[in-house]
């Protein structure tokens, strides 16, 4: 939902030892315009078994937005590394998430099978 808390975990594996920092870019989006406004978060470390894991948690501000675009960013070395972007699509009400025909138009197919009844039978009378 627009608005919403979302949190990002990034798992890395602990042989890639030296990284210094790992930061969340993340943007709010309305359709194909995305905000010039980006949060630039630091994520927290923890570790578990054999992975290094840094968490972030992201508070949407936008009541327009449709979409949150993200990417990270990681200190390692002394070098920055950039990863590919991702979106993420927000939803305006959670009720209709599995609602692939919220856009047809109910009844229409009654319709165009009453037309082809009617058609079919005027060309059958005609034949006869």
């Amino acid at each position: 939902m627009p608005q919403s808390n979302v949190t990002f975990v990034v798992g890395i594996n602990s042989s890639n030892s030296g990284i210094d920092d790992v930061c969340l870019i993340v943007q709010e989006c309305m359709t194909d315009l995305c905000s010039i406004k980006f949060q630039n978060l630091t994520m927290n470390y923890s570790y578990s078994c054999c992975m290094d894991f840094y968490e972030a948690e992201f508070k949407g501000e936008r009541e327009d937005a449709t979409q949150i675009k993200y990417h990270l960013e990681i200190l390692s070395n002394g070098s920055w590394y950039t990863f590919e972007t991702g979106f993420i699509d927000l939803l305006d009400n959670p009720n209709n998430a599995n609602d692939n025909n919220k856009n047809t138009v109910p009844g229409f197919e009654l319709v165009l099978i009453i037309f082809s009844i009617v058609l079919f039978l005027v060309l059958k009378k005609r034949n006869l």
